[in-house]
C-alpha cells in the first residue's frame, strides 16, 4: 500500500506504524512536556533519513525507535 498525504496518520511511527504518542500532534507542537523534549532523546540526521519521505514532517517517530536509535 502506497502513502499519500491523505492517508498518513500523524498519530502514527512512520518507523515501526505503532502509536508515537506524541503531545505535540494535539498542542500544534507547543507541548513541551513531550516525551520527545526529554534531554535522552535524540533525532540523529540517520534517524530522520530512515523516515520514508511522503511521511517527512507529517508523523512524529515514536519514542521506541528514537531510543533504539540514540
Amino acid at each position: 500500500m502506497s502513502t499519500t498525504p491523505d492517508t498518513i496518520d500523524p498519530n502514527v511511527c512512520p518507523l515501526c506504524q505503532q502509536a508515537n504518542r506524541c503531545g505535540n500532534i494535539a498542542s500544534c507542537g507547543s507541548d513541551p512536556h513531550c516525551w520527545c523534549s526529554s534531554p535522552e532523546i535524540t533525532f540523529s540526521d540517520a534517524l530522520l533519513n530512515q523516515v520514508p519521505e511522503a511521511t517527512r514532517g507529517k508523523a512524529c517517530i515514536c519514542r521506541s525507535c528514537a531510543l533504539a536509535n540514540s
